[in-house]
């Protein structure tokens, strides 16, 4: 399969204006997918076997910043978002359990709504317990 290089700004166009609920892995379409699968997959194999390769931070962040701001908006009535960098490696970490469990679901032809429930649910419980 030929994954083609990530382009934030398609990324961008995917979830701007719209809920958080876009940036859910299964809301992405298949290209979007698949390149956030390899840059996050690229930035564990920089974390853990070669720390030459480059992070491509730039995509995964994106979408998972989109979800926490928006949420956050919807249930605090603000925006604003402090991460650190522990933070920042909880929730790649996280977002990469469900973009592989959601490249999973439509190889095998079986969604699963819970895991977007259970990512909404996550990200909710974090912003309302984050002062």
């Amino acid at each position: 399969m030929n994954i083609p290089i990530t382009n934030l700004s398609t990324i961008v166009k995917a979830v701007e204006s719209r809920p958080a609920e876009a940036a859910l892995p299964s809301s992405l379409d298949n290209v979007i997918l698949h390149q956030i699968a390899r840059d996050l997959r690229l930035i564990e194999l920089s974390c853990t076997v070669d720390d030459s390769v480059e992070q491509p931070l730039a995509g995964p962040m994106c979408l998972i910043l989109h979800m926490m701001q928006s949420q956050s908006e919807k249930l605090k009535g603000k925006s604003k978002l402090q991460m650190t960098e522990e933070h920042l490696r909880h929730w790649l970490q996280r977002y990469m359990y469900y973009i592989e469990r959601e490249v999973v679901s439509r190889a095998i032809k079986m969604p699963c709504q819970f895991d977007s429930d259970d990512l909404m649910s996550e990200i909710q419980q974090n912003i309302l317990t984050t002062k």
